[in-house]
C-alpha cells in the first residue's frame, strides 16, 4: 500500500474551483493533504485555516510549486489552479515525475490553443517517467447509475448522445469549460475517434448549443450539447444515450445527488468527484501511467470544436 500524500494547487473554492472538494475527498479516502500551493502568503494562510476548520485537514502552505514538491514529497499533485497557469504547473510536476490530477483542459493560454506537438511533448514527459496524468472529468463515473436505471441500454452501440450542462462562464469560456466533460463521456463510450462537422447555435450570451459528429472504429455518434450559463448552484445537468435520458438533481442541504429517468424513477449517486478522487488514488497505488492517446485526444478534439464554433 502507498501512504498517499496529496499536494493541491488551488485548494480554496472562491468562485467555482474544485480544489477544496478534492482536498476533502482525498482526506476522507485516508490520504494526507501534505501541502497546498497558493499565490500569496496571506491566501495560503487563509486556506490553511479554512481547511482545518471546515474539514479537519492540517496542512502546510507554499507559494512556489517546485519548493512545495521538494518539501512535501507528494505521491499525487492536484492542479486546480486557473487554466492559464496549468502549463507551468504541469511542467514542474512532470519534472518531478509525480502523478497528477489536473483540472480540464490541460492548458489553454491567452485564448489560443497549443499545437498538438506541444501537448504530445508534455504528455510524453509523464509517460516517459511512468507517471499518471489524469483530467478532472468525473461524468463517466455516473454511468453505473445510468445503467442501473436503464439496464437494457448497457452494451448497446451509442448512435446519439445529448448532454445538458450549466457552466458559470460565458462566451467561448462556456465551451472550454464544459466540452471536456462531454468529450470524456464520448471517449468512454466509443473510444478514440475524431470530431467532424462541428457547428453551434448561440441564441443569446447565456445559451450555447453545440453539435458535432464523432467518427470512431464502431461507427458514427451524433452529439448535441446544451449549455445554459448558471452562475449559482445547483446547476442544471443531465444526459441522454440513444434517446434515453437522465436528469440530475441535488437535494439540499445534504447535497445528495440524484438521477431521475424519464418515468420519474430516481436513484442516489455517490458524488462522481469523490469516486474520481478515490479511483485516482487507487490508480497511483497500482502504478498506472498516463493514457497518452486519451489525453491527446481530449485536447485535439476540444481544439477542433472550439476553433470552429465561431462564438
Amino acid at each position: 500500500m502507498i501512504d498517499h500524500r496529496v499536494l493541491i494547487l488551488g485548494a480554496r473554492r472562491r468562485k467555482q474551483g474544485l480544489g477544496e472538494f478534492i482536498a476533502r475527498y482525498a482526506h476522507e479516502a485516508g490520504a494526507a493533504v501534505c501541502g497546498i500551493v497558493g499565490t500569496t502568503e496571506n491566501s495560503v494562510r487563509e486556506t490553511e485555516q479554512y481547511l482545518k476548520v471546515q474539514y479537519g485537514i492540517d496542512t502546510r502552505g507554499f507559494t512556489d510549486i517546485a519548493t512545495a514538491i521538494a518539501a512535501s514529497q507528494p505521491t499525487l499533485v492536484v492542479i486546480a489552479s486557473p487554466t492559464d497557469v496549468h502549463r507551468e504547473h504541469l511542467e514542474a510536476v512532470a519534472k518531478a515525475g509525480v502523478a497528477c490530477l489536473c483540472e480540464k483542459p490541460l492548458f489553454w493560454e491567452d485564448g489560443s490553443w497549443p499545437e498538438t506537438s506541444e501537448v504530445e511533448r508534455l504528455v510524453d514527459r509523464f509517460c516517459d517517467r511512468g507517471a499518471l496524468l489524469q483530467l478532472v472529468t468525473q461524468w463517466p463515473e455516473t454511468l453505473d447509475e445510468y445503467y442501473t436505471l436503464y439496464p437494457e441500454m448497457k452494451g448497446q452501440a451509442v448512435e446519439g448522445f445529448q448532454m445538458l450542462l450549466g457552466p458559470t462562464a460565458a462566451g467561448i469560456n462556456m465551451a472550454v469549460d464544459s466540452l471536456p466533460h462531454v468529450l470524456s463521456m464520448v471517449h468512454c463510450m466509443a473510444g478514440i475517434g475524431g470530431v467532424s462537422n462541428p457547428r453551434a447555435d448561440y441564441p443569446d450570451p447565456d445559451h450555447l448549443n453545440v453539435f458535432f459528429d464523432y467518427r470512431h472504429a464502431g461507427g458514427l455518434m451524433q452529439v448535441e450539447v446544451n449549455l445554459i450559463r448558471s452562475p449559482d448552484s445547483p446547476r442544471p445537468a443531465g444526459y441522454s444515450i440513444n434517446g434515453r435520458a437522465v436528469k440530475r438533481s441535488i437535494q439540499l442541504p445534504e447535497y445528495q445527488i440524484m438521477f431521475a429517468d424519464e418515468s420519474g424513477n430516481q436513484i442516489a449517486l455517490e458524488d462522481p468527484l469523490r469516486k474520481l478522487v478515490r479511483h485516482t488514488l487507487e490508480d497511483v497505488t497500482g502504478g498506472k501511467s498516463a493514457d497518452r492517446a486519451q489525453l491527446i485526444a481530449s485536447m485535439t478534439d476540444l481544439k477542433a470544436l472550439v476553433e470552429n464554433l465561431q462564438i
